[in-house]
């Protein structure tokens, strides 16, 4: 198992994304932060909220992951918006491999991708006014029209660390079982606004080593037309021949 990380400021002032990881007995974690720029210490919201959830994943029983991480993010969302106030705030993405074991949890929009054989897919979910929207169109909350002319607001985030109680997450009750050859992909949404994702799919799949396969997309991530927004990536490769 092999997990490279890669962080690019773009053309953007402050560099308000952090990631991080780490390996113990129980296995592998690693998380990806996304600091809110159109708020202040978005930087410093990510950078702690990182460190946080390493801290209180070497502490929590591995057995009780999702129920223990769930109650530690509601405690980082708090300590976040008692630390920086109402106007900082930051998203999240965590991944936990523990053997062939995959649980996550995420809140805001930055995603968890699983690459498989042929196959790249979301597992987690966009948390902004889109998915509000949707689920309002799909329960008939809201008329084709009244959704039409929303949308155009649909990036907007509506949960993330900081809020002070944040009201939508993703979380693995249950794991979803990893073969050998499996790749997992943690980023801000730099990245996937950045590339599509049959590009992104490309590089992973045609590259044999994690790392080599993240530097690619690196590449690509600069050679992009401005503006660029921040983008941080981990790259998780499910493999007998690599290594942490």
């Amino acid at each position: 198992m092999h997990c490279e990380i890669r962080s690019y400021i773009g053309t953007r002032e402050y560099q308000e994304d952090s990631a991080g990881k780490c390996m113990t007995e129980n296995g592998l974690f690693a998380v990806v932060c996304d600091g809110i720029g159109s708020r202040s210490r978005g930087g410093e919201s990510s950078a702690a909220a990182v460190e946080m959830f390493i801290e209180s994943f070497k502490k929590i029983d591995p057995d009780r992951f999702p129920s223990e991480m769930l109650k530690e993010a509601q405690r980082i969302d708090e300590s976040i918006y008692s630390s920086f106030g109402r106007n900082s705030g930051t998203t999240t993405v965590m991944a936990f491999v523990r053997g062939t074991e995959l649980y996550w949890l995420s809140v805001g929009d930055s995603r968890l991708y699983l690459i498989r054989g042929d196959r790249m897919k979301q597992i987690t979910s966009d948390h902004n006014y889109r998915y509000i929207l949707d689920r309002r169109r799909s329960s008939g909350a809201i008329s084709e029209e009244t959704y039409e002319r929303e949308l155009a607001r649909g990036k907007e985030l509506a949960s993330f660390i900081g809020m002070g109680g944040f009201d939508l997450v993703d979380l693995s009750l249950e794991p979803l079982m990893l073969r050998n050859g499996d790749r997992l992909l943690l980023s801000t949404d730099g990245l996937y606004r950045s590339l599509t994702e049959e590009k992104i799919y490309d590089i992973i799949s045609t590259e044999g080593r994690a790392d080599l396969a993240a530097d690619r997309l690196m590449e690509l991530v600069h050679a992009c037309p401005p503006p660029l927004d921040n983008t941080t990536f981990a790259l998780v490769s499910i493999s007998e021949t690599e290594e942490v």
